[in-house]
């Protein structure tokens, strides 16, 4: 009776270490609220598409392995699409963002991104992806550093300067 008092016991104290030694990824998360403003990226004053009243949309700067939640609110007038371009995702490839994998969001909707960045060290964008809304602005910087555990073959950086480059009509 003593020994299986023991070894119950032995049980019971390894399942608690382990679940101490066991720790989910870090969450990381961004709202978004899509809507137009007025801007002039070209000299001449048009309607852009902005997150949260900004163009461009803010920089996502996550960690490799982070969960990347990113609630978008659509206040736009027509269906909208995020992509995460170039992005690999670990077990929620559907979240990519794709006409076909996604459904778009409608106006004055919300719908919440959620995905798991791969140990991809490099630096990305994210867009609306349907019609010509790319063109239209909505986008940003989408940077992925690495974990302490992951050297890199050269030295950090000073700083970062993100570009964003892309297509104007008027």
């Amino acid at each position: 009776m003593a020994s299986h008092s023991v070894v119950s016991l032995f049980f019971i104290y390894i399942s608690l270490f382990s679940s101490l030694c066991l720790a989910d990824d870090p969450f990381v998360s961004y709202k978004f609220v899509l809507s137009y403003i007025t801007a002039s990226p070209l000299g001449v004053s048009q309607q852009v598409i902005a997150i949260n009243g900004h163009f461009p949309g803010p920089i996502i700067n996550v960690t490799t392995n982070n969960n990347v939640v990113v609630n978008v609110r659509n206040k736009l007038d027509e269906d909208l699409l995020m992509t995460w371009a170039g992005i690999q995702q670990k077990r929620s490839s559907w979240q990519d963002g794709v006409l076909g994998t996604n459904c778009p969001i409608p106006p004055k909707w919300n719908w919440t991104y959620q995905f798991q960045v791969k140990d991809q060290i490099e630096s990305f964008f994210y867009f609306p992806s349907l019609n010509f809304q790319r063109a239209s602005g909505g986008y940003g910087g989408f940077i992925i550093n690495n974990r302490d555990i992951i050297s890199i073959p050269f030295a950090t950086p000073d700083e970062d300067i993100t570009i964003l480059i892309g297509d104007w009509y008027t």
